[in-house]
């Protein structure tokens, strides 16, 4: 089996392209190569932080020619359903630049603490968010008590840093859940295959379509919503998952390596 078999293909970026932000090169040297023999490649990050087109800047500068529109966090799947699925219009946002970003570009309007008390949004949206403070969540969890939709960019419990495991966008929204008794009312994420649905959308490609690949470090993120979206998948040893994970897990990759080049 070769990448080279495939027309589009979609690869996680933490732990399969960087590592606590620094390049991965046996992998980033064969995404460079698919890129540049014309391959549609994109981008899949449950990252909400990120800003689309600062990610994009670095991946350039490493020699991966990525546009913005080719990359894909859980904010931007978040930002789509929103836009492609509802009636939301306004919206608050725990969350931090990228995911910011995202809803503004897609036309939301965002309503800050003090607009709550004139105003109940349409939507509250969670996503990690380092600089969260008590009352900020608090307002986020009066506006859903008080009729908003509950919307999550991912549900990852822990976010890994150079400072140690912090907390993840999901256990900030695990939080309202706890307090209202309620789950969310969607969760854009891995390993919902909403990521993938948007993959096609943004590369136009048949749904029918199945020369797709998804690459990734994680079983139940990335492996997971490549299963759930019937497309096949590469789990690469470069990130969290082992092969131990693999034995012990009932989620199995079609492919698993140590990095990408044994795929070339």
């Amino acid at each position: 089996m070769s990448l080279n078999d495939y027309e589009l293909i979609i690869s996680d970026v933490d732990g399969v392209l960087m590592r606590e932000g620094e390049p991965i090169w046996p992998n980033i040297y064969v995404i460079r190569s698919l890129i540049d023999s014309g391959h549609k490649v994109l981008l899949l990050t449950n990252n909400s932080g990120f800003s689309r087109v600062l990610l994009s800047r670095q991946l350039n500068s490493l020699g991966l020619k990525i546009s913005p529109d080719h990359i894909i966090t859980s904010g931007t799947a978040a930002a789509i359903y929103m836009k492609e699925k509802t009636d939301i219009k306004t919206v608050f946002v725990v969350g931090e630049e990228g995911l910011v970003e995202e809803l503004k570009n897609h036309g939301f309007r965002l309503l800050n603490t003090r607009d709550l008390e004139e105003e109940t949004p349409d939507a509250v949206v969670i996503g990690l968010d380092r600089l969260c403070t008590y009352e900020k969540l608090s307002a986020a969890m009066r506006a859903v008590y008080n009729g908003a939709k509950f919307i999550v960019t991912n549900m990852d419990r822990l976010w890994p840093s150079r400072d140690g495991l912090k907390l993840g966008a999901g256990a900030l929204a695990n939080a309202i859940s706890y307090a209202l008794k309620r789950t969310p009312d969607f969760i854009a994420g891995k390993p919902n295959p909403w990521m993938i649905e948007v993959a096609f959308m943004i590369t136009k490609l048949d749904r029918g379509f199945n020369k797709a690949v998804m690459i990734g470090d994680q079983l139940e993120t990335d492996i997971k919503m490549g299963i759930n979206a019937g497309i096949d998948t590469v789990l690469v040893l470069t990130g969290i998952s082992t092969t131990k994970d693999v034995e012990n897990s009932d989620v199995k990759p079609k492919f698993v390596v140590r990095t990408l080049q044994e795929l070339i």
